[in-house]
């Protein structure tokens, strides 16, 4: 089966896309996820000095769900049928936005968010144990539940690192 054709006057396709991150030649999930990172840090993370952290944590939370089902549809409706196509990124997104999410709770961004991006990038790629389980599953739900769960193993990995790190 092939994948339907690309229509960029549908703003879906650019979700889908990463916003051009998913088009790169070379690692476009390494660059959708980069374009993520730079996404949180711009956008989500200048709001934790200004709000309480349960309210910033809860409405993020909520923005991680609607992502998650929001990839699901445009991955049916812009690829359609096929499996694991490269240029649809916005699983990359969804990954790395939740590996980042524990930055809110450790209050501090630098090198963390690097830190973050690396451990997401190593999970999503080597794809160990249960992920490459999730990766080998048909349709949208793999395609998206793969990087949801290296997402959650690099934030639970990124806590314990910093928990390490801050009191041994």
């Amino acid at each position: 089966m092939r994948m339907k054709a690309l229509n960029f006057k549908n703003p879906l396709t650019w979700f889908a896309v990463g916003f051009g991150s998913g088009l790169s030649p070379l690692a476009p999930g390494t660059s959708a996820s980069f374009i993520a990172g730079l996404i949180f840090y711009f956008v989500f993370f200048p709001y934790l000095e200004n709000l309480s952290l349960k309210f910033i944590s809860l409405i993020y939370f909520i923005f991680l769900l609607s992502c998650f089902f929001f990839g699901l549809l445009i991955y049916e409706k812009i690829i359609g049928k096929e499996d694991d196509v490269n240029i649809f990124v916005w699983d990359e997104f969804v990954g790395m936005w939740i590996a980042c999410f524990p930055l809110f709770f450790l209050q501090t961004l630098w090198p963390w968010i690097l830190i973050s991006f690396v451990f997401f990038r190593i999970l999503d790629i080597w794809k160990p144990s249960f992920i490459g389980h999730f990766d080998r599953l048909k349709g949208a739900l793999g395609v998206m539940m793969d990087d949801v769960v290296a997402g959650l193993i690099s934030a639970l990995i990124l806590v314990t690192s910093f928990y390490f790190l801050q009191f041994s």
